[in-house]
């Protein structure tokens, strides 16, 4: 088989290191969620990946036990290692997520994660606005101001100051289910760039929300913070909207 444009081989075998082993996961997890192995489909066996690779089979064999416990394939005896279906991915793995947003843009699952942001972030921002801390809200508030003093052309650095806010609001509201979700919502929210081609008008136009979300957290709002989240929130949606409907226009 050839060698994948994704990633270029990285020589190892003699003592290898984890950075190693963590190329092969990746790169083999890109082609994955890539399509280069289609689902219900083989992976070229441990002799060809070790020659491709340039590594032992022992960094193979760790990389396909990795991607297996993430459900993206399964090892048979003589039967070889198998891409599952993608209904048994473990999607909101770290790294499959990561994955994900290298990869060409998935529109289903950019929008399940924006309804996943509905039905969290609102409730997150309720519980913070009663149970944040003098150091959350202070958190809270230096993450809107990097938001403000972001230079709207440095996508980067925009992205950033929108996910430490959201992210602080997570922590505020003390919950530690919301708080483990924290990746999930940097998915998302990296998601919403991605999907829109207007990132510097929607961008300033939702920080005025941000403030209010911020301020009714502050004033012990929960009904009120609630409430300008989904506001918030309903930008991305917007932005996902617009993009859905150039995507089929192109076809």
């Amino acid at each position: 088989m050839a060698v994948s444009t994704l990633d270029p081989p990285v020589r190892g075998k003699r003592g290898e290191s984890p950075f190693v082993r963590e190329h092969v996961l990746d790169t083999l997890g890109k082609r994955i969620l890539a399509g280069e192995y289609p689902q219900g489909t083989t992976l070229p066996t441990e002799s060809q990946l070790c020659t491709e690779f340039g590594v032992s089979r022992t960094a193979i064999r760790e990389a396909v036990k990795m991607l297996a416990a993430k459900g993206l394939v399964v090892s048979r005896q003589r039967a070889g290692t198998r891409v599952q279906e993608i209904d048994l991915w473990n999607r909101l793995d770290p790294d499959v997520l990561g994955w994900m947003n290298a990869g060409a843009f998935d529109a289903d699952f950019a929008r399940g994660l924006l309804e996943a942001r509905h039905a969290i972030e609102p409730a997150a921002a309720g519980w913070a606005a009663m149970r944040a801390t003098a150091r959350d809200l202070a958190a809270i508030e230096v993450a809107y101001e990097a938001m403000q003093a972001a230079e709207i052309r440095d996508l980067a650095a925009c992205a950033d100051a929108d996910l430490a806010f959201h992210s602080a609001i997570l922590r505020a509201s003390h919950n530690p289910v919301f708080t483990a979700l924290i990746g999930v919502i940097g998915q998302a929210l990296a998601s919403s760039f991605r999907a829109t081609t207007s990132v510097s008008k929607s961008y300033v136009e939702s920080l005025g929300v941000h403030g209010d979300v911020l301020e009714a957290i502050r004033l012990r709002q929960p009904d009120l913070a609630s409430e300008r989240m989904h506001a918030l929130i309903e930008f991305a949606a917007q932005d996902m909207r617009i993009h859905a409907k150039k995507q089929i226009r192109k076809r």
